[in-house]
């Protein structure tokens, strides 16, 4: 028994060092190794949440949000500014407590409604009318969508007859009668002799030469008088031509036009040796007609003067323009006035300017 003590004492002295060695062999090695890491701090930054749920398309008030921490490295779309969130429009739903992003403001409502996305360009209290245009009017086709430009409008003012609103000159007639009658009312007849220019009412004159009356009548036609006026300035342009156009089945987004995986094998065919020949593309045709965002009552002078076959004529502006200069309607005689321009005295000569004829090759 005695000695069986001693084994067993001797056992857990053993034990007992061999730990207490392990133990200063570890700490010995922390010592001499690298320090132990400290814990991580978690950043903390403070971001505007919604603090009353916000109904889609409405203002977002000062009272509906809050400022609050956030534990965590932020996204580059969080706001830490409340004035940055409030007077914008909500574009969904936003339940309380949710964190606000800048892809859920909106500077306008309605902006992810349904409809055209050039509805969603024309600010409000502004509409979008489109106009025929030439070639020159659309600056040479330099023209492009959010460009600002002038437009000119020039018509054609000719005379009319205030009862007939006809153009003049008017026609005449033949009026024959058969003479003073004793006890009779006089009684007369008009004939209209042809009825076409040759009829045209005319004005009797004196012949200084003659010293006798003659009756003029029009050589052609009343022609036109021109005036150009710029009548509107620094508007912006919504679209150059026609917008796609999108059939019913295709109204939520979707494009007419057969998708590039189903027209691939129909291109292949007509593409390999034997196979159909391929049709080009139809080239797009110019732009016709051009887009304005304006205001109603300008809208309406538009489709006036657009009823009245005016012709529109854009200039462009520069995009940092914001001059509104007066202009004055130009005539034939504010341009012999404004620019100088005599008119020719009648000569008993002219210049030929015809290019001479090519002498031909002797036989």
């Amino acid at each position: 028994m005695k000695r069986g003590s001693r084994l067993m004492i001797i056992l857990v002295v053993v034990i007992v060092i061999l730990v207490a060695a392990a133990f200063f062999v570890l700490r010995g090695s922390g010592m001499t190794g690298s320090a132990a890491p400290t814990p991580t701090t978690i950043p903390m930054v403070n971001i505007v949440y919604v603090k009353q749920p916000i109904n889609r398309d409405d203002q977002i008030k000062d009272d509906a949000i809050e400022v609050k921490p956030y534990y965590g490295n932020p996204s580059a779309k969080m706001i830490q500014d409340k004035s940055l969130v409030v007077g914008k429009y909500a574009i969904f739903p936003l339940s309380q407590g949710l964190p606000i992003t800048s892809d859920m403001l909106a500077d306008r409502p309605g902006l992810e409604q349904p409809g055209s996305m050039a509805a969603k360009v024309v600010s409000p209290g502004l509409v979008a009318i489109s106009i025929p245009i030439s070639p020159l009017g659309l600056i040479s086709y330099g023209l492009r969508d959010g460009d600002r430009v002038n437009v000119i409008a020039t018509t054609r003012f000719v005379d009319v007859d205030p009862s007939f609103q006809a153009k003049l000159p008017n026609y005449t007639a033949v009026v024959t009668g058969p003479g003073f009658l004793p006890d009779t009312l006089p009684v007369l007849s008009s004939k209209i002799s042809s009825g076409g220019d040759t009829s045209a009412q005319g004005r009797a004159e004196l012949d200084p030469t003659l010293n006798q009356a003659i009756y003029l009548q029009p050589s052609e036609s009343q022609r036109p008088r021109l005036v150009s006026q710029m009548i509107l300035q620094n508007i912006q342009v919504l679209h150059v031509g026609d917008f796609p156009y999108l059939d019913t089945a295709n109204s939520t987004g979707g494009s007419t036009t057969t998708s590039t995986a189903a027209q691939a094998p129909a291109d292949a065919q007509a593409a390999a040796p034997g196979g159909p020949t391929p049709v080009p593309s139809p080239t797009p045709l110019p732009p016709t007609n051009v887009t304005l965002i304006v205001s109603p009552q300008d809208a309406l002078a538009l489709t006036y003067l657009m009823n009245s076959d005016a012709q529109f004529t854009l200039v462009l502006r520069a995009p940092d323009d914001t001059t509104h200069i007066e202009t004055e309607a130009t005539t034939l005689q504010y341009l012999l006035s404004q620019y100088a321009i005599p008119v020719p005295a009648k000569l008993p000569y002219v210049m030929d300017n015809a290019p001479a004829a090519t002498p031909s090759a002797p036989k």
